[in-house]
């Protein structure tokens, strides 16, 4: 029987700004948030098999590999709604996006899935509808489905094409701690929210990669008030060339942005004696990339 196999990359995402809104009925979070995808890849492969099951495996101690996983969900989901029999599936992610790191790892994985699969099986799903689908699964799916440069709103499900923003490099370091997302919320509600205004200066700017660095801003950064967060933005904004530094999503990851590819590589460099992930970035236009491989 022909296997046919479909290399997806899946890029994380950065919050350049997140303004919390509000808490909803439903027990959500209403977000303004500027999200940018960036050249930080996991690397999803999928192969279809003959053996009538999901199956899935993980080169990161700690993922989930079973229902559990969003790429598992989505893979089940893809099938129920375009209505195909899954003779058998087996996913491959290859971790380099860090977890428990507010960079959408999990929802890049499971968008992955959903982009190779509708592509493996002749694209029997609209853009509308995968996106759709997506946001059932995870409020990041849509976004990092589509990448880019974006407006996000809602849950983050909500979405609008920005301007691309000024070339840069973006240095992106994990600290040794995880936050989860209950844990961010949960810190949010106590002390309230401070409405959307980082967002709407941050639209103003995006032409202006100065000003639009000025506007950085995360409210779980200000809720959660860690103090190892705290200190390491204030570190990376003493880096020469650095133009703002932010933390991203839930956290625990800080981002910090330079004009300049030496000053970044320069700070990764450096961080990299106490921090084992920092890494160098850009910004890409799209959150996947296809390949189509066939084999025997």
């Amino acid at each position: 029987m022909k296997q046919q196999i479909c290399r997806v990359t899946a890029c994380a995402k950065l919050n350049l700004t997140l303004d919390i809104v509000g808490k909803r009925s439903d027990g959500y979070h209403n977000l303004r948030s500027v999200m940018q995808s960036v050249s930080l890849t996991d690397t999803v492969t999928l192969r279809t098999n003959g053996s009538g099951r999901i199956t899935l495996e993980c080169s990161a101690e700690g993922v989930p590999c079973d229902e559990r996983n969003i790429a598992y969900k989505c893979a089940v989901s893809f099938y129920k709604t375009a209505r195909i029999e899954c003779t058998g599936l087996h996913i491959s992610i290859e971790k380099n996006i860090p977890m428990q790191a507010g960079l959408a790892g999990g929802s890049a994985d499971g968008a992955a899935v959903l982009r190779g699969l509708n592509e493996l099986y002749g694209a029997p799903l609209s853009e509308s509808s995968l996106i759709g689908l997506g946001a059932s699964v995870g409020a990041d799916i849509p976004f990092c489905l589509m990448g880019g440069t974006m407006l996000a709103q809602g849950i983050g499900e909500k979405l609008t094409r920005l301007p691309d923003i000024p070339p840069c490099s973006i240095v992106i370091v994990k600290p040794d701690v995880g936050i989860s997302t209950a844990q961010a919320y949960s810190a949010a509600d106590a002390v309230g929210f401070g409405g959307d205004q980082h967002t709407d200066r941050a639209l103003e700017s995006l032409n202006d990669l100065h000003a639009l660095c000025a506007c950085l801003h995360n409210g779980f950064e200000e809720a959660l008030k860690i103090e190892l967060i705290g200190s390491l933005t204030d570190k990376l904004k003493g880096f020469s060339g650095c133009l703002g530094s932010c933390m991203s999503g839930s956290g625990s990851a800080i981002f910090a942005v330079f004009e300049s590819e030496t000053n970044a590589n320069a700070c990764a460099q450096a961080l990299k004696k106490e921090y084992p992930f920092a890494q160098t970035v850009i910004p890409t236009r799209a959150g996947t990339f296809v390949q189509i491989i066939s084999a025997e």
